[in-house]
């Protein structure tokens, strides 16, 4: 039970977010921008994450041991290159397709949690999490069709993202197995404060124009930045509790659909963007592969 709390609890982090980064996305002019923004949501994802920490243990679960670091090492790597990649590859039109290429990412925790901690992956659960994939695949068919079709370079940024995606959230069931009683909030702490220093390294490398962080209207976007930032903790840390009580092989594909039927919803909802038969039919397939994977 309380596992599907904790994965309630990061899927509507995780709506909250996307809304937030929806609201925020015509405010960045450009990828350097776009950087900065990230820098400052990440800086601020970090103080929330201390002090939650602060406020729920003591001070000295703070002090990391060499094994916390390298798993935060593993997932601030994965985190920054996540969005850098999504950053990119959004910038290239292949937005849409980014959906397909993070749901396959979800097979890195679940082939990684079988290999390496004996966890079951049933033959219905696969069958679920192919049903999902056919889903996502639909409702991003028009992709070639409204946008420009999918350059070398564009996919190469996708099947990043992909990885680097299933392999934060591998980090999160490597953190639990390894470290059962570390502390989650210190956890998360460390691993935003690796994904910062190395977007702070990437701003420095990408091309920008002059006057770049002047462009960014940052009074009409600092409380969503501020929203994402409590959300992006919010969201992985209930992940990772939910990645305690449950397999991989619920957690992550359940997480991954039930956030593509939300985030349809939500842009039909707030954003008025139209839900078409493609659309429709993704999300009830979607909804049927969640059931085959939760309950069959």
């Amino acid at each position: 039970m309380f596992g599907y709390l904790f994965l309630t609890g990061a899927v509507l982090s995780g709506a909250a977010r996307g809304f937030c980064a929806k609201r925020t996305s015509g405010y960045t002019p450009n990828t350097a921008a776009a950087v900065f923004t990230n820098i400052i949501r990440l800086l601020l994802s970090s103080v929330a994450a201390l002090l939650f920490a602060l406020v729920t243990t003591d001070r000295g679960a703070l002090v990391p041991t060499p094994k916390m670091l390298l798993v935060a090492l593993l997932a601030g790597l994965s985190t920054a290159a996540l969005l850098v990649s999504w950053l990119l590859a959004a910038r290239k039109s292949a937005y849409m397709m980014l959906d397909v290429f993070l749901t396959m990412g979800v097979l890195i925790p679940l082939v990684g949690s079988s290999i390496c901690f004996g966890e079951e992956v049933r033959l219905t659960q696969w069958i679920g999490f192919a049903i999902l994939f056919v889903a996502v695949r639909i409702m991003c068919a028009y992709n070639n069709t409204v946008k420009e079709k999918i350059t070398v370079s564009s996919l190469v940024l996708l099947l990043i993202a992909g990885i680097s995606s299933g392999t934060a959230d591998f980090s999160q069931k490597i953190f639990i197995k390894l470290i059962p009683d570390g502390n989650i909030a210190a956890f998360h702490f460390y691993t935003q404060l690796i994904a910062t220093a190395v977007l702070v390294i990437t701003w420095f490398v990408v091309p920008k124009e002059q006057g770049t962080v002047k462009k960014i209207e940052f009074k009409k976007i600092f409380g969503y930045l501020t929203v994402m930032a409590i959300s992006l903790f919010t969201a992985s840390y209930f992940k990772t509790l939910a990645a305690n009580e449950l397999s991989a092989a619920l957690v992550y594909p359940l997480n991954q659909g039930a956030s593509l039927i939300i985030s349809a919803l939500m842009a039909a909802v707030f954003f008025k963007e139209k839900i078409n038969l493609k659309a429709t039919i993704g999300i009830i397939l979607a909804f049927i592969g969640l059931i085959t994977i939760n309950i069959l």
